[in-house]
């Protein structure tokens, strides 16, 4: 009976000690995915709570680290993890920005307190450094930014996910897409308000659940269907984050100010996103909700922007029968132009190829242009560096 016992009493401490061992293991495999995925570009916002900042920025972006819940009376020291040290109080907002590209660790010491705080810096300069190139006259690039991401490519659906990828490979600087709502309140990527034209379904968006929208498939631009569909704007930018700039048309679509806004902040992407406004009103309500925001209005529309520090595009549009956009205005009142060369109504541009002739038309009647929006990226970008504009 005693032997028996005492075998049993072996095998469960066996028993228990392999358990130990498999719950170490787990642990350690835990702990090490937690390395090297602590900063991945999937991951969702770290909540602390003595600590506020972001986990994502953009190069020379202003990276904002404001204290919660702590003594106002003891002191802070910031190690940002690229050779710079700053010391401050928790009632004080410390900046910084980062000048090289990388996933750096904030060592945070804050009384008793040690905090540890990673985050990604990509390699693409924030848009208030970028902007500021264009008020240097040496700076003589003219960006390129793809309608709808489109390129020559037209296996390639529009305001797809895999656009964005196209986009960024035909060097483009910033992707335009169209924004609409649907009846669950999900923000998705598509230019018209209904999917008849770029699907295998129909139906107007802002009816339609998501879910219900996800049981067609998009088409490329040829009419032929592809296993792609119709993503939400939040996937659209994730895709791109980091790589490109993007162009949010949402205005005069179907998704508020706020609902475009609030994806951005949380995808934190105010340091390449422009919000395409095409009234003074849209601009007031994007600049309400951040004074920062990067606004990009039709002109005539920027009256709100004049006098702001910031640097501010403003579109207009190039058109072939002699009805071009008057830029007169907006220049005058300090803002940087942007054209569309596009197959609009009334004009001969085509949505499949350059013509260079109507470019260099282009060139002259907006001598001061620096933003060019396109269906054929790549093909605008060569021409325009055999001119002297890259």
């Amino acid at each position: 009976m005693k032997k028996n016992y005492l075998l049993s009493l072996s095998h469960s401490k066996g028993i228990t000690i392999k358990m130990l061992a498999m719950n170490c293991c787990w642990i350690l495999l835990l702990y090490i995915g937690s390395i090297f995925t602590a900063c991945s570009d999937e991951d969702s916002v770290k909540k602390n709570p003595y600590l506020s900042t972001c986990t994502r920025a953009m190069l020379k972006e202003v990276v904002e680290v404001r204290f919660l819940n702590l003594d106002k009376n003891i002191n802070i020291h910031i190690d940002f993890g690229d050779g710079t040290i700053k010391e401050g109080m928790p009632t004080d907002v410390i900046t910084h920005k980062y000048t090289q590209s990388g996933d750096y660790t904030m060592n945070i010491t804050a009384g008793e307190h040690k905090i540890q705080k990673r985050i990604r810096i990509y390699n693409l300069l924030a848009l208030t450094e970028a902007m500021k190139q264009f008020k240097d006259p040496n700076y003589k690039k003219v960006w390129a930014m793809t309608h709808r991401a489109h390129t020559t490519d037209l296996t390639i659906p529009e305001n797809s996910i895999s656009s964005v990828s196209a986009a960024i490979k035909s060097g483009a600087e910033i992707i335009e897409c169209d924004t609409h709502v649907t009846k669950d309140g999900v923000v998705v990527v598509c230019h018209d308000q209904t999917i008849n034209a770029t699907t295998n379904g129909s139906g107007d968006i802002t009816k339609m659940t998501f879910e219900e929208i996800q049981k067609y498939y998009l088409k490329d631009r040829n009419g032929n269907l592809t296993d792609e569909k119709i993503p939400t704007l939040e996937a659209f930018l994730k895709a791109g984050r980091g790589k490109i700039y993007f162009n949010l048309d949402y205005s005069p679509r179907t998704a508020s100010t706020k609902q475009v806004f609030d994806i951005v902040k949380k995808m934190e992407m105010m340091e390449s996103v422009f919000f395409y406004c095409n009234s003074e009103q849209k601009v007031k309500e994007v600049l309400d909700l951040d004074k920062d925001a990067h606004a990009y209005p039709w002109v005539g529309a920027h009256k709100a922007l004049v006098g702001l520090p910031g640097t501010y595009f403003i579109q207009g549009s190039y058109m072939t029968n002699g009805k071009s956009t008057d830029m007169s205005k907006g220049i005058a009142d300090g803002m940087i132009v942007s054209i569309g060369m596009l197959a609009w109504t009334g004009s001969d541009v085509s949505e499949y190829e350059l013509n260079e002739e109507y470019l260099d038309d282009l060139l002259t009647i907006f001598p001061d242009v620096k933003m060019i929006m396109t269906d054929v990226p790549k093909e605008l970008i060569k021409a325009l560096k055999q001119r002297g504009k890259r």
